[in-house]
């Protein structure tokens, strides 16, 4: 998961900071997205209780949801606000914060 994470806000950032690498950064971005699939899946299953797979799932997929289905209200607002840049900086910023709890996830694990 934190790899995957990783890869998204590199692809983001760069897409953000060096616009002429854009085939890197989508390479980067799309390569992290297809691990995160993956991993979103597979890791609740190795830190929970297989037996409750099904429901933590739903319950770990809502705050997913529910900022899916504000994103594209949010992102107008940030267009009307400061344009593109500003979205991709929100984003990157997002995705930076995203790294940043996923290493608390493996510190977390690591510890117990």
């Amino acid at each position: 998961m934190l790899r995957s994470v990783s890869l998204l806000a590199a692809g983001v950032w760069l897409l953000l900071t060096s616009p002429t690498l854009i085939a890197l950064a989508l390479i980067l971005y799309g390569a992290g997205n297809g691990i995160h699939t993956i991993a979103r899946g597979a890791l609740p299953l190795v830190l929970f209780d297989p037996q409750r797979y099904a429901a933590l799932m739903g319950r770990l997929a809502t705050p997913s949801l529910i900022v899916q289905a504000a994103a594209p209200s949010i992102g107008a607002l940030l267009l009307g606000a400061g344009g593109g840049n500003l979205v991709l900086t929100t984003l990157a910023l997002a995705a930076t914060l995203n790294v940043g709890l996923c290493v608390c996830l493996v510190v977390s694990v690591r510890r117990t």
